[in-house]
């Protein structure tokens, strides 16, 4: 059995020779450097397959002992780190001389000897290496001019390249599509030309060109003066994690247009319907103190109109909670030209018509409610037409983001929008003081158009006209 000191003598003192003939382009290892290298006895090295083992940094500090052998013409001495087949990593001591023929270096060749590593330092950059090879996040290490010295196997997998393509290389995380905003890209490079560190979340594409959201993590590394040498990218596909977070944002989008519209509902219930039941009170009392027979009759009719606007007023909630019962309704498809004509052939003789609507489209809605929309934001035109101009009102079509949008340009009389801003939209909303106008039918065209995944936009210029944009979605 053999002791410890003859296992340290022999791991320290057995060297490898190797050689490499620039004539016929071959390299030579014998059996201790196949043996240092942890390859089969038949493994023929070439120059590629040499680059396996090998990362940037320490193939220079081979280069640099070569370059020393020939500038000085003796034999010049180094160490480099290798990554042997079995993925252990080595220090190596290498020796290196050249022969020339006719000042031409013909034949490099020299020693490899293993050194030996405290046990400690030994099993923390196995470590280090086995989980920068093993782990699912993306990561490669840059020089300061941002070309790849290092990649793990997940970044490879990524990108679809192998380590010799990669190396010498700008990352793939560095090549940015004209998708990505400019604000993350000039954080990016701020990063790299000031040195410092940052993260930062995007669109990237893989090998197949399938986006993903991707977050970068930058760090810049710097030696023991203080000088940056290196860049260390970590890049994690969060697209899961990116998804749901989108979900939970749109859910809590739902849940407050929800808890709006229960505000709104609410207030109309305390408000408008407690104001008519205080008046028919009110009437009710003055009938039952009074003894005379005309002024009974009198306040019977101020009765009778009461009741019918609380009658209205719980029609128009209940039109409102069908609505919003009906928004699973299944769409159908209708040519929206002819709806468009239909709901407008019989206003004329009342206002100037033109419309721009494609002869064949079609678009899934919820009939009724499109005829709903369509009448309500026509006599819109009608009614609040401006009496310094013959009212006019054009419908044109826009595609955008995968909606169909209908638009309602008149020239009336316009609405103050920053002024009534809070209103817009709103239920007995109104603001020109017509004796007809109720402020019911745009809260109902909104409810209606909500209900279809849907939204409606309005710009308006008060004095000069208004323009209405329905969105129909078709996502």
């Amino acid at each position: 059995m053999k002791t410890k000191q003859e296992v340290y003598t022999k791991e320290s003192f057995e060297i490898g020779k190797w050689a490499i003939n620039l004539n016929t382009n071959t390299i030579f290892w014998d059996a201790k450097t196949r043996e240092l290298f942890e390859v089969n006895e038949d493994f023929i090295p070439n120059f590629k397959n040499c680059t396996h083992f090998i990362n940037r940094k320490n193939f220079i500090a081979f280069k640099t002992i070569i370059n020393e052998a020939f500038k000085n013409n003796v034999p010049s001495f180094g160490k480099i780190q290798i990554i042997t087949a079995n993925k252990t990593i080595k220090l190596l001591e290498c020796i290196c001389q050249i022969e020339l023929v006719q000042n031409q270096i013909s034949r490099i060749h020299g020693t490899f000897k293993g050194v030996n590593q405290p046990k400690n330092i030994e099993k923390d950059l196995c470590l280090l290496s086995l989980i920068g090879s093993e782990t699912t996040d993306s990561i490669i290490i840059t020089n300061t001019e941002g070309e790849a010295i290092w990649a793990n196997q997940a970044y490879m997998k990524l990108s679809g390249s192998t380590l010799p393509k990669i190396i010498g290389k700008k990352p793939d995380f560095f090549c940015f599509s004209p998708q990505i905003n400019s604000e993350t890209l000039n954080k990016i490079t701020q990063s790299i030309q000031q040195k410092t560190a940052t993260k930062v979340v995007f669109h990237h594409f893989d090998k197949q060109n399938q986006k993903y959201w991707l977050e970068l993590n930058i760090t810049p590394v710097f030696n023991e003066n203080g000088i940056c040498s290196k860049f260390i990218a970590i890049g994690r596909d969060i697209t899961a994690t990116k998804e749901k977070e989108i979900e939970l944002k749109e859910l809590l989008e739902v849940t407050s247009q929800q808890n709006n519209k229960l505000l709104n509902f609410t207030h109309i219930v305390s408000h408008n319907i407690r104001s008519h039941t205080s008046n028919l009170q009110m009437v009710l009392d003055v009938i039952e103190n009074t003894d005379d027979t005309n002024e009974k009759l009198t306040f019977i009719d101020m009765f009778k109109e009461g009741t019918e606007k609380l009658a209205e007023t719980v029609e128009n909630l209940n039109e409102v909670i069908t609505i919003q019962k009906n928004s699973n309704i299944n769409k159908t498809s209708v040519h929206l030209k002819s709806e468009i004509e239909k709901a407008t052939s019989l206003f004329y003789n009342k206002i100037a018509i033109t419309q721009n609507i494609p002869g064949d489209l079609s678009i899934n809605v919820i009939p009724a409610y499109l005829e709903n929309m369509l009448q309500n934001l026509v006599t819109n035109a009608i009614k609040y037409q401006s009496p310094e101009r013959i009212p006019r009102l054009e419908i044109s079509y826009q595609n955008q983001d995968n909606y169909h949008i209908i638009v309602f340009k008149d020239n009336g009389l316009g609405i103050n929008t920053e002024k009534h801003k809070h209103k817009l939209f709103g239920m007995y909303k109104t603001f020109h003081g017509n004796d007809d106008a109720k402020g019911i039918g745009l809260f109902i065209v909104k409810n209606q158009i909500e209900a279809m995944n849907g939204k409606i936009e309005l710009e308006s210029t008060e004095g000069l006209g208004s323009t209405f944009k329905l969105y129909f979605d078709e996502k």
